[in-house]
């Protein structure tokens, strides 16, 4: 009877609990990158030949105008469990971070909801229709 008394009154204590305190702050940037990209384009976004693009590689990718919207419709970045704001804040990071460049205007969440409403069936091909320097850049290996 007493165990019964002191469960009921952990519950009633949890159930008064502000629902911001029973879940995890939001993930840092860098968390989010460990937990949603890291699997595929590894610690140090080099990827995987002839797989996974190297994020080491995209800001010569940004000289097209179409680049800020495969960026953001891959569908690793369209399908991830992430709000628009956070993956507006990852992409942000992950070209400042690992591609040594800064997207002006930065993403925000508006334009992400947009371009991932409508992911790329097939990025490989989009990345090797991207121009640079008049050649075609080519997908993986």
């Amino acid at each position: 009877m007493k165990s019964a008394r002191g469960l009921a009154l952990a519950a009633l204590i949890w159930a008064s609990l502000p629902a911001a305190r029973l879940h995890a702050e939001t993930p840092s940037v860098a968390e989010d990158y460990v937990l949603h990209c890291s699997a595929c384009h590894g610690r140090d976004g080099s990827g995987s030949p002839g797989l996974v693009p190297s994020l080491l590689e995209l800001a010569p990718l940004l000289s097209d105008p179409r680049a800020r919207a495969y960026l953001a419709s891959v569908p690793g970045v369209a399908q991830a469990p992430l709000s628009d704001r956070r993956i507006a804040r990852l992409l942000n990071w992950v070209l400042d971070e690992y591609a040594n460049t800064r997207v002006t205007p930065p993403y925000s969440a508006g334009e992400v909801g947009e371009l991932r409403a409508s992911p790329l069936r097939d990025p490989l091909a989009f990345r090797a229709s991207l121009v640079l320097e008049g050649a075609a850049l080519g997908a993986p290996d």
